[in-house]
């Protein structure tokens, strides 16, 4: 027998099947469970062998395993959206009651790609988890998934409008700023800077971390981790905040000259900043597809933006700021001048 915790509550594997016990998890109850479980009448009760789970017992198995692989961030996420989005739908339904039609109607609550795509990273493991024990012969994830559109939309600020904020951003949140636009790195991968990282004498920054919702992690993907150049206007602004926070670890420092906990911590400073400046909202993380469109529009080589961003495949740089790459003909259409224009005139 093998004990699990989940929200504080006590679950038992009994014969590889997994049983919600629906005491709270603590000593004395596991001991009083193992005491029931050694009594026959107790199987014979519950009908182990004929037992069949809830969909949400196999999620939160799913859940369990994630626990171990997953970043915290990215832990906190998946348990969020299942707390949100799949136990109040799902509760009490048996695996084996689970139809294509719940499915469809749950689907249809959804409104962006990503909620849904996470949703079901927990969801079709535990289906696979069903048939593989033979509760269940096929999935009911047979319909196909919703179109949604992402409400979030890349909205890069101008060179104008880069100046301007420089020049009226508060001496705090200036260098910060101008790290993230002349980088191009993630406000997470910014705020995670140590002064170890920069190399003025090479011309490089090591991303090495990303600091989210308190969490300090390496970075999004494996690509993420990466050497970049200094560019000479992002040099002028760190060797400025290095006259303010040189003797710190940290590069950005908050009031108290503690590292920032998460992007959010600036949330505040940013939108007066723009209010001040007659800018229209945009989150301080624009400043990255700021960094990406201006490069991109103005000629620079796609694989040192992708590079720069931490994108795993130029391919994705191109994707996502197709409309930003500056195109060049390069020479003229000469193939074309043995058609003479007069002489397909109608004579």
């Amino acid at each position: 027998m093998t004990f699990y915790s989940r929200n504080g509550m006590l679950y038992a594997r009994i014969n590889g099947n997994r049983v919600s016990t629906k005491l709270k998890d603590t000593r004395e109850n596991r001991r009083l469970f193992e005491s029931y479980a050694k009594n026959n009448e107790f199987f014979n009760k519950f009908d182990i062998d004929d037992y069949i789970p809830t969909i949400l017992e196999l999620c939160e198995e799913v859940l369990l395993e994630k626990e171990s692989t997953l970043k915290g961030t990215s832990l906190r996420a998946y348990l969020s959206l299942y707390s949100s989005r799949i136990e109040p739908y799902f509760k009490d339904i048996l695996v084996n009651e689970f139809k294509p039609k719940h499915v469809d109607v749950w689907y249809k609550t959804f409104k962006d790609l990503r909620t849904i795509v996470t949703c079901e990273a927990i969801l079709k493991p535990a289906f696979e988890k069903a048939i593989l024990r033979e509760y269940i012969e096929t999935t009911p994830f047979l319909i196909k998934r919703p179109k949604t559109s992402s409400e979030y939309k890349v909205m890069p600020f101008s060179i104008s409008e880069i100046k301007d904020i420089l020049e009226n951003a508060p001496k705090r949140l200036k260098n910060l700023i101008a790290v993230a636009f002349y980088t191009g790195m993630r406000t997470g991968e910014v705020i995670g800077l140590k002064w170890k990282d920069i190399d003025f004498r090479q011309g490089t920054i090591s991303v090495n971390r990303t600091i989210t919702a308190g969490y300090i992690q390496t970075p999004k993907t494996a690509s993420s981790l990466r050497v970049i150049d200094l560019i000479s206007q992002c040099e002028f602004y760190l060797e400025e905040q290095k006259k303010m926070t040189g003797l710190n670890e940290y590069v950005f420092v908050n009031s108290n000259f503690m590292h920032y906990s998460s992007s959010s911590s600036l949330n505040y400073t940013w939108k007066k900043l723009l209010e001040k400046i007659k800018l229209e909202y945009r989150s301080i993380y624009q400043l990255r597809h700021s960094f990406a469109s201006n490069m991109l529009s103005n000629g620079e080589n796609e694989l040192w933006v992708s590079h720069m961003l931490g994108h795993k495949s130029p391919d994705i740089t191109r994707s996502k700021y197709s409309r930003y790459i500056k195109v060049e003909r390069g020479r003229k259409i000469t193939f074309l001048d043995e058609l003479d224009t007069k002489a397909a005139q109608p004579s």
